[in-house]
């Protein structure tokens, strides 16, 4: 009597294989959605601490930290180093539990100057500043030496977050078209904020440069400000000094020759749009097709525009 040893056929495996594979395909999608979806929470938790950093130092110095500064009298448009121009987000590090961090910084030498002894906080990564949407929050600027090769050593960390300067480029002809609520040698006081806190940006999101671009710097004063000139995710290139070969050839900046006359959009990797946090700590979903004009208005502190946001 022959005997037949039970089994899959060939065909019957290509059909389970197959299948398998269909069902892979559709959970896939759900799989990655869920994981953005933890991403974007993050980062928007990330900016909710960096918005009661500001409430806290408000609390302490009667107004919120400078954009970046100190800059020299007189110099402000010059297009030419003028001070120590250290950011409004290293001036929060003790407000976010990076106290070492922050005891390290000599405040009287310039984060642009090149100082041996801040090379450790310039190239610190901080978890707090990085939103983990965006991969290239990973990379410090300088990595493996690609943009100042004779110090490798000299690196900046990045951030994926920006303060609002109001309207670009970062040092307007004066009087600023609009300002935003912190600048240079200038962090606006919350009695000033005359268009109400809940209407009025004071940061939102960037996707940081690649390579040798500075935008999303944390210790570079070009790095971590945006402006309200286009609607989130515009496709207009930035405008960046530092704008490292791959992001030129994307179009994701353009390169010019003045310092401090950047200007960046804000933008992220969710999908429709990006978070923005006010002047009274909240943070909210703007969508990239919001009104241009509601966008600027959003910008401004004190202009007295009529703002119907949410």
């Amino acid at each position: 009597m022959q005997r037949y040893r039970s089994g899959f056929t060939l065909v019957e495996l290509l059909v389970v294989i197959a299948i398998i594979g269909i069902l892979v395909a559709l959970l896939l999608p759900a799989v990655q959605a869920a994981r953005e979806s933890a991403r974007r929470s993050q980062c928007t938790n990330n900016l909710k601490q960096l918005g009661l950093a500001f409430q806290n130092y408000h609390s302490r110095q009667n107004h919120f930290p400078w954009g970046y500064g100190e800059l020299r009298p007189g110099t402000y448009g010059s297009g030419t180093s003028s001070g120590v121009e250290w950011p409004w987000c290293m001036r929060l590090l003790a407000d976010i539990e990076e106290t070492a961090l922050n005891d390290q910084i000599d405040w009287d030498l310039n984060p642009g100057g090149g100082y041996e002894v801040l090379w450790p906080v310039l190239g610190a990564h901080i978890s707090g500043f990085l939103c983990p949407s965006d991969p290239g929050g990973q990379h410090p600027w300088n990595e493996s030496a690609e943009c100042i090769s004779s110090v490798p050593e000299w690196t900046y960390g990045r951030i994926s977050y920006a303060a609002n300067l109001g309207i670009g480029p970062m040092e307007s002809p004066v009087p600023p078209r609009i300002r935003g609520v912190l600048g240079h040698n200038r962090g606006a006081r919350i009695a000033e904020i005359t268009d109400g806190t809940s209407n009025t940006a004071l940061m939102s999101e960037l996707i940081v440069g690649t390579g040798c671009t500075i935008r999303g710097t944390h210790s570079y004063d070009e790095g971590p400000v945006y402006m309200h000139d286009f609607t989130p995710n515009d496709p207009t290139p930035d405008q960046a000094r530092w704008c490292g070969k791959e992001d030129q050839l994307s179009g994701s900046c353009v390169k010019i020759s003045r310092q401090n006359m950047e200007v960046h959009t804000s933008r992220s990797y969710h999908t429709g749009g990006v978070n923005l946090a006010r002047c009274d700590g909240s943070v909210a979903f703007v969508g990239d097709s919001i009104d241009l004009q509601l966008w600027r208005a959003l910008a401004s502190y004190n202009e007295g525009e009529p703002v119907a946001f949410p």
